[in-house]
């Protein structure tokens, strides 16, 4: 199941949906509009297992939009944490563990598909980078989650572009990473 939030030219406010076969479905009538989009993807997630049945029927049965008659916004506008892992860049031969590098992402930073990236200017060189990556969607409060039960933690999973800088000597050599 694909959750979305979603315009069309009628409505200025996002609106949860599915992402069908068919088009978009909208949830109007099943999940309670928030104070927020972010409020609303957030109840969507806390009430999921006993919105599953309704939900289930909307995606087979339920009335959809053409894709190309909505815009597609991000899917949680404001997340309250964004937490990354270098992990993937180890070196293939070390696979032994070992500790988790990670950082923390501004929530302010997300954009929706089709969304322009915002860069900062600078009077240094920098290099802007970008990367595709998983993101995984935890549903909370999920606090020292063990490895035998990670998937009660993990509600689901989205895209993500990791933009990052990286200063750059005046010749254009890399010195050193900063997150964006």
């Amino acid at each position: 199941m694909k959750l979305v939030l979603f315009e069309t030219s009628e409505q200025a406010e996002p609106t949860a949906g599915l992402l069908t076969e068919r088009g978009i479905v909208s949830l109007t009538s099943t999940v309670e509009r928030g104070y927020t989009p972010q409020l609303t993807m957030q109840s969507l997630i806390d009430g999921f297992d006993r919105l599953r049945p309704a939900l289930e029927r909307l995606e087979r049965d339920g009335a959809a939009m053409p894709l190309d008659t909505v815009r597609l916004r991000a899917p949680l506008p404001r997340p309250g944490k964004i937490l990354c892992c270098i992990a993937n860049y180890w070196e293939h031969a070390q696979r032994e563990a070992r500790p988790l590098n990670m950082f923390l992402k501004n929530p302010e930073a997300v954009v929706g598909p089709g969304d322009t990236i915002m860069l900062p200017e600078f009077t240094e060189p920098w290099i802007f980078m970008h990367e595709a990556e998983l993101a995984l969607v935890t549903k909370g409060p999920a606090k020292k989650v063990g490895q035998a039960h990670w998937k009660s933690a993990v509600f689901g999973y989205t895209c993500l572009i990791d933009v990052r800088r990286r200063k750059a000597d005046l010749e254009g050599r890399q010195l050193a990473w900063q997150v964006v």
